[in-house]
């Protein structure tokens, strides 16, 4: 089945010359592009990005402290706390910041199980913790413990759609109403025909 998702460079991806390594990752498995737009974001477009409910910002706060527990890390002694939601509202308003560092590159790719294929080449969200190969493996070294002593997020440098449900509502946030036009590659009818 094709599916689509979306995959966003974050500003250090950009900062770092990483935009054609990581395009040419998802092109090789044989993902296509079909949509993509550099912008900086104002603050009102990042938070609407993430849905900013309480369970999502929870939910933050709880993967803060599973990876601090995970890495021998001191939250209470960090954070002055070890609630997940003031964890979690401490790491949004992070995010939003280390969002709003630079450009961001956004684009829309397809495939047979596009979102699971993109978020497998991307790793884990914490970097220090990525399976060898993935993007964030190779290319980060990041951990929580390590941002939140220099006060900042941990820098993932790419954002890719967490399910097929989740993409369709980012791509049509980002790209609107935009109809994206259907091309063929060679890849595809090795693999599709």
């Amino acid at each position: 089945m094709i599916e689509r998702t979306l995959i966003i460079l974050k500003p250090d991806c950009v900062k770092r010359g990483l935009v054609g390594k990581v395009i040419e990752i998802f092109e090789t498995v044989g993902l296509k592009l079909m949509a993509a737009k550099m912008l900086k974001p104002s603050v009102d477009v990042i938070k609407n990005h993430y849905s900013g409910t309480p369970e999502w910002i929870k939910e933050m706060g709880e993967k803060t402290i599973a990876s601090f527990k995970q890495s021998g890390g001191d939250i209470a002694k960090t954070f002055k706390t070890q609630d997940p939601a003031q964890l979690g509202k401490f790491i949004y308003d992070r995010l939003i910041k280390y969002w709003m560092e630079g450009p961001i590159v956004v684009m829309v790719w397809s495939g047979p199980n596009a979102v699971v294929v993109a978020r497998k080449l991307r790793g884990h969200t914490i970097p220090a913790l990525a399976v060898p190969g993935t993007l964030l493996a190779q290319y980060s070294f990041d951990s929580s413990t390590l941002s939140s002593s220099l006060d900042r997020v941990v820098k993932t440098f790419i954002h890719a759609s967490g399910s097929v449900e989740e993409a369709e509502r980012e791509i049509k946030y980002w790209f609107k109403d935009e109809k994206f036009k259907e091309y063929e590659r060679e890849v595809d009818e090795l693999y599709l025909n």
